[in-house]
């Protein structure tokens, strides 16, 4: 059996217990203790997260006025919102055919990513669509529908029941009934059950879509939407894409709306409405990354490469190697398949003693044992975390591993590696990445401490490529 085989078939499990984990954790790089929009988030929270997508900035008039080319705009008490670029490649996130509403010419492309048992994805298919169904029927918007299913295992069951009755030809009534009947099922101990039953009163293939929730190729397709999730950045249900631009959490039908006809306007190249502007094209992630002397490990030749950027304090990077960084060595690494680079990135203002945990890596590395020295900084973390004698502690580390300790320790007390680390760090911001640990696999982004379920699919999809 192949990995992908082995491990596709858990990820309803793994699904179900990432979310009952809180989500993706990762140690941010911003200001700690911002929060996203989930399912149970308050409305102030939503909209707080919505307007950090959609950058409102109110221009002095001065200011303004002083820009070169820049015309005069009278004085206005409202702010200006400023678009940011879309997404790069987002059209390719809206190929789902048979989970689409609306003509594939439409300038407009929602995306939902939902999970059938939240509250809020309820409030948006009873508020919000009813709203949005006319522009969808005169053919300016197309809505796709896509699985973020966060909140347990009914939330991972119901969405590959609705990719069985996609795989029957019709996904938009089981999809609309799974909202509806809500309060019918979610709770109940016969989940199963209850929505086997009812598809067959609908009219599909009752036992045929009932063997097919344990399919691959149903685990496959929920698994891949979920992975797309992580690559956003989502935190929370319902998380969309609007014409590229993401939208972290519920907005009333109000604001869709209003979105939609600037969206619109942009795809058809007409003036946008007033009161809202587009933001310049940022540069697109660097990530032409610097080879590695020792953090490295691998076959040089192997058709896919994971970088990850780290942080030896950070309790998730932490987790990434306790949990899943062995079963990508077994997988993965010791098979040729995959070539694994580890980089520095130390936060400062909440790790204190990263910085020079990871010189001691590095200088480890100087003398042969850089993994050695890097499996230890990881498993011995509880010693020397927030510890001012971490120094030592990474000094009797040396000692263990049999290394050179009067090397070692003059390596590590003159700071030889420390450029070297923020280097590191400068590549990370460069490859815009804000927190710990994230990865990136043949270029692919992944954030946070992912199930290994995770890592495979992106791998085995990139396996694929290279066949």
């Amino acid at each position: 059996m192949d990995p992908m085989q082995r491990w596709v078939l858990p990820m309803r499990l793994a699904l179900f217990l990432l979310g009952a984990l809180g989500l993706v954790a990762a140690c941010a790089a911003a200001t700690p203790g911002d929060d996203t929009a989930s399912s149970g988030a308050s409305e102030e929270a939503i909209a707080a997260a919505v307007q950090a997508t959609l950058t409102a900035v109110a221009q002095e008039p001065d200011a303004a006025a002083d820009a070169p080319g820049a015309t005069p705009t009278p004085a206005s008490s409202d702010p200006v919102i400023t678009l940011p670029a879309p997404v790069p490649n987002w059209e390719s996130l809206a190929d789902k055919p048979g989970a689409t509403r609306g003509a594939p010419e439409a300038p407009v492309v929602l995306i939902e990513y939902s999970d059938f048992q939240c509250p809020w994805c309820l409030r948006f298919h009873q508020q919000v669509w009813p709203a949005l169904e006319p522009l969808v029927e005169s053919g300016d918007l197309r809505f796709v529908y896509k699985h973020f299913p966060i909140l347990g295992e009914a939330s991972v069951l119901t969405a590959l029941a609705s990719e069985c009755a996609l795989e029957q030809g019709d996904f938009w009534t089981l999809h609309d009934w799974l909202f509806a009947n809500q309060s019918a099922w979610k709770g109940q101990g016969d989940v199963r059950e209850r929505i086997v039953q009812a598809a067959g009163e609908l009219g599909y293939d009752a036992q045929a879509l009932d063997g097919c929730i344990d399919s691959e190729e149903a685990n496959r397709r929920v698994g891949s939407d979920y992975v797309e999730t992580q690559e956003l950045g989502f935190r929370g249900t319902p998380s969309f894409v609007l014409n590229g631009r993401l939208i972290p959490g519920f907005l009333p039908a109000e604001r869709f709306l209003e979105l939609i006809q600037v969206f619109k306007a942009e795809a058809l190249g007409e003036p946008l409405p007033e009161g809202y502007a587009l933001a310049p094209t940022p540069p697109p992630p660097d990530l032409e990354f610097e080879p590695e002397e020792f953090a490295v490990d691998g076959d040089p030749q192997a058709p896919v490469v994971i970088v990850e950027f780290s942080d030896y304090q950070c309790p998730f990077c932490n987790r990434f190697f306790q949990e899943t960084k062995p079963l990508l060595d077994e997988q993965y690494i010791a098979t040729g398949q995959v070539r694994f680079v580890y980089k520095d990135f130390p936060i400062d203002n909440i790790h204190p003693q990263a910085q020079k945990a990871a010189e001691a890596a590095e200088c480890a590395g100087a003398q042969g044992a850089y993994w050695a020295m890097h499996d230890r900084l990881f498993a011995g973390l509880e010693a020397w975390n927030n510890n001012p004698d971490a120094v030592a502690i990474f000094k009797e580390y040396a000692a263990e591993l049999g290394l050179d300790t009067a090397q070692f320790n003059e390596c590590l007390d003159q700071g030889r590696y420390a450029e070297e680390v923020r280097a590191d760090r400068e590549e990370g911001t460069r490859a815009q990445v804000t927190g710990t640990p994230t990865f990136f696999i043949n270029g692919r982004r992944l954030e946070g401490a992912q199930p290994f379920s995770a890592f495979v699919q992106i791998i085995e999809e990139e396996l694929a490529k290279s066949r």
